[in-house]
């Protein structure tokens, strides 16, 4: 070989080995890189995918969560199992107790209470008093706007029984304008669940 050649023999050799090295490289890396591209890509579409179920599994929550407000804030009528007659408090169970306690305990001063069986404005009463029980109660209370505010609250949210506000009326307090003298007239309504009954026994004996 010309001496003058002889001097590129290493960098030949050189410039060989690393060619083959990358092809060696290329050959081997090439289908692990491909793999990893693959199961990266896998990864990644499971990843979306189990977002989107964590995303309709929020938003379904987050329904179920809605529906149960909705259905919190369906009120029960309160069904009397007492054999009495519409005049008889007891007929709305503890309903009227708890008016009283929620009252004083959202810091409502009482001054007095008078009640009302045969409320004859009232629609429930004049229409279908055979089937349910109906009674007016009309409390006397003094406190601030606030108090009252946080008792209809209380009232309209926490309360497990349906009942009606027939009438509201607030004036200020003479000398002290923070209080209010407040006339509110809250409706009780229950089921005559024994009317009901002795109709399904009478029925049955004919």
């Amino acid at each position: 070989m010309n001496k003058k050649y002889q001097k590129f023999i290493p960098l030949l050799i050189i410039v060989s080995s690393v060619i083959l090295f990358f092809a060696i490289f290329c050959k081997i890396v090439s289908p692990v890189w491909e793999d990893y591209k693959s199961k990266t890509q896998e990864k990644n579409n499971i990843l979306k995918e189990n977002q989107s179920l964590e995303e309709r599994y929020e938003k379904e929550k987050a329904e179920s969560e809605q529906q149960k407000l909705k259905l919190q804030s369906i009120k029960q009528i309160y069904e009397s199992n007492i054999n009495g007659e519409n005049d008889n408090l007891s007929v709305y169970g503890t309903m009227f107790d708890e008016i009283i306690k929620k009252a004083q305990a959202n810091g409502l001063a009482i001054r007095s209470i008078e009640y009302d069986t045969k409320p004859q404005t009232n629609p429930v009463y004049a229409n279908f008093s055979n089937n349910y029980n109906v009674c007016e109660l009309k409390f006397f209370f003094v406190g601030t706007y606030s108090q009252l505010m946080t008792f209809l609250n209380d009232l309209n949210n926490n309360f497990q029984y349906l009942i009606s506000i027939s009438d509201l009326n607030v004036t200020a307090f003479t000398g002290n304008t923070d209080y209010l003298l407040i006339n509110i007239s809250i409706v009780l309504y229950s089921k005559r669940v024994a009317e009901v009954q002795k109709e399904t026994v009478r029925t049955s004996a004919i």
